[in-house]
């Protein structure tokens, strides 16, 4: 098989995932990762995965293999601190989503997750300051969307 039919493997499992059929999004995902185990989207995209599905030491674990392929993975750093705030592991997390936030700063659900984090730390203004960013930069989103619908913004 050639990395294209992988890329057609995770288009397949991501298109299962947002129908929330996680078990045949996960077939599709580990058969990629048998033809591809180097592939740090295929270890993301089914850390995704096990996240939405409650797995969260399996999802742990397919982020650090993803960033151990990829240490500027951006999106595997968020999921990484997405599993460790479900394991209860509030710093560990808060630092997944700095170095996230180092690669893309502008990054909603990073700056949200890491807000609630700090929140369970009893860092309050900290966690005041991530919600802020978070809730700015969804508002952002949402105008280039209505703009991008209106034909008023390049897409």
């Amino acid at each position: 098989m050639t990395s294209r039919d992988v890329d057609g493997l995770l288009k397949k499992g991501r298109a299962y995932a947002g129908r929330t059929k996680y078990k045949e999004a996960i077939a599709y995902f580990d058969k990629a990762l048998s033809l591809d185990p180097a592939n740090p989207e295929a270890w993301n995209f089914r850390a995704g995965v096990f996240i939405e599905t409650g797995r969260n030491t399996e999802a742990l674990a397919d982020c650090e293999r993803a960033i151990a392929l990829n240490q500027n993975f951006a999106d595997a750093w968020i999921k990484k601190g997405h599993a460790l705030y479900n394991l209860g592991r509030f710093e560990d997390a808060v630092v997944a989503c700095t170095r996230a936030l180092a690669l893309n700063g502008n990054d909603a659900s990073a700056w949200y997750i890491k807000g609630v984090c700090l929140d369970e730390l009893g860092r309050n203004d900290e966690a005041g300051e991530a919600y802020g960013k978070s809730l700015e930069l969804e508002i952002i989103l949402d105008m280039e969307a209505e703009k991008r619908k209106i034909g008023k913004y390049p897409a």
